[in-house]
């Protein structure tokens, strides 16, 4: 019994470990690598709980080989768009303007009761106030409501001429976004011609980020 205890104590300390490691996420907030590398963290961990018999070693290695793989993978998808893209997917836009691309939602398999449910989340009870909807790579739906349904600020006040700007990003870490920039109406010979107006190459810019109405905001890649 004793032998059993101290063996779940130091299993439980190497998960959580592990999952500190990882990174600071909720399991709804995960990536789909992300949730098969947890899920097989827990299995693996669990094997040498139950059975003692079973050297506690054959979960410590497998599960610090899965910490490294994540770490690795993490670094390759902050390096490589390219790659990120194809771990994690784009972000796919399913209500644009108030209409809903119905070829986005069966893509994802998301029907329109799972699409009013998450818009009831959000406070959004009726369809036709919503400007953009866009299913991040995590799952979640992030909502952009049109301009007379948004609360009035004091620098709104008079001002609200029934547009409503969606800000996308451009460039990220030196690296420019297309699929992004496209749903704010940027071109890639925009975003270019944009950064030399500020005596910049792309690979000099850290976030750009932009707006259909042509604003936009640059940060620049701290000096490594």
């Amino acid at each position: 019994m004793l032998v059993s205890l101290i063996r779940t104590v130091i299993l439980y300390a190497i998960v959580i470990f592990a999952v500190r490691v990882m990174g600071k996420r909720q399991i709804k907030e995960m990536q789909a690598s992300e949730i098969v590398i947890t899920l097989m963290i827990s299995n693996i961990a669990a094997m040498p709980m139950q059975e003692v018999g079973i050297s506690i070693f054959t979960a410590v290695i497998p599960i610090l080989t899965l910490v490294v793989t994540e770490m690795a993978l993490s670094f390759m998808m902050l390096k490589n768009g390219k790659f990120r893209k194809f771990i994690t997917g784009m972000p796919v836009v399913v209500v644009e303007k108030g209409q809903v691309n119905q070829a986005a939602m069966r893509s994802l398999r998301l029907s329109s009761e799972d699409l009013f449910e998450e818009l009831r989340k959000k406070d959004i009870f009726d369809l036709g106030s919503v400007e953009y909807a866009i299913v991040e790579t995590d799952g979640t739906l992030s909502v952009l409501q049109k301009s007379g349904e948004l609360p009035l600020t004091a620098a709104q006040a008079g001002k609200d001429d029934g547009s409503v700007g969606l800000h996308a990003l451009m460039i990220s870490d030196g690296k420019i976004n297309e699929n992004s920039a496209r749903l704010a109406g940027w071109t890639e010979q925009k975003i270019v011609q944009t950064v030399k107006s500020q005596h910049l190459a792309v690979s000099d810019v850290f976030i750009m980020y932009g707006a259909n109405d042509g604003s936009f905001h640059i940060i620049r890649r701290a000096s490594q």
